[in-house]
């Protein structure tokens, strides 16, 4: 969808009631453990009108891995707030840990100033005092970063794409397949620094050295990859898509998390 081409730019009334729908949507889902803070132009008031987002990050005070119960309460609220309003909102999706420890926190030093001169927390505890900001050190970083966020943002919206365009949420849930299965070689590349070509190569050493990640939903990955008439079956199973998108992030989040585990703040 663009805006101003197949769908109509949102006006001041959509972004007002977009805003006051999620705030008073997750201040009824209580949850004490989620932050919401926006920046940019929107907190400035000098955003343009019809074309500016709305720039935000959404704390879990969680340790790498999101309780994706809550997660998906929080999609529910954001897709009920963006319902006839098509506001962009444009959104990084972390836990506390990763902001804290930064070594996959998908902002560096320069935003530092940038959040604590504007930063305004709707929700929860102001947290910037905590964050430590990314200096990607080895080649691999920054990917994970990226492909973490990426996939985390793709299931807030989840109920959103799910609403409205279907079509959307199986290319986020593709995309959280090959995230997934690649950050295996990706993570374990950073560990022992071993280059591995293919992206299941890893699943054996994550198993050994990191016993407490789960690889079930990688060997799943794998067997859906050599039979795609399964992959195609699912793209028409939509809890059956949820509940592997989920699981999938959270083998993502235990490999990092096994990762920080052994080596912080490297």
């Amino acid at each position: 969808m663009v805006l101003g081409y197949d769908e109509d730019r949102p006006k001041e009334e959509n972004y007002v009631d977009f805003m006051e729908k999620l705030t008073s949507g997750l201040k009824e889902l209580n949850l004490p453990n989620v932050a919401l803070m926006i920046y940019g132009s929107y907190v400035r008031k000098d955003y343009n009108l019809g074309r500016s987002d709305i720039d935000s990050v959404w704390i879990f005070n969680d340790n790498i891995i999101i309780n994706k119960e809550n997660l998906l309460s929080c999609s529910e609220i954001l897709a009920y707030a963006l319902a006839g309003n098509n506001v962009p909102f444009q959104v990084t999706v972390s836990d506390l840990r990763t902001m804290q420890d930064g070594t996959f926190n998908s902002y560096n030093s320069s935003f530092k100033d940038y959040f604590e001169s504007e930063g305004k927390f709707l929700i929860g505890q102001n947290y910037l005092s905590q964050f430590t900001y990314a200096e990607y050190k080895h080649p691999e970083q920054n990917p994970l970063a990226f492909n973490l966020r990426k996939i985390r943002n793709g299931l807030l919206f989840s109920n959103h794409y799910l609403k409205k365009d279907k079509k959307t949420f199986v290319e986020k849930f593709n995309s959280s397949l090959n995230s997934t299965s690649r950050a295996s070689k990706q993570i374990m590349f950073m560990y022992d620094d071993k280059l591995r070509v293919n992206r299941f190569s890893a699943v054996e050493a994550i198993a050994t050295e990191f016993p407490e990640v789960d690889v079930g939903p990688l060997k799943k990955i794998k067997y859906l990859f050599n039979n795609l008439l399964e992959l195609d079956k699912m793209y028409h199973d939509t809890p059956g898509m949820l509940e592997l998108y989920c699981d999938s992030l959270t083998t993502f989040e235990q490999m990092v998390k096994a990762y920080l585990d052994r080596t912080p703040n490297s």
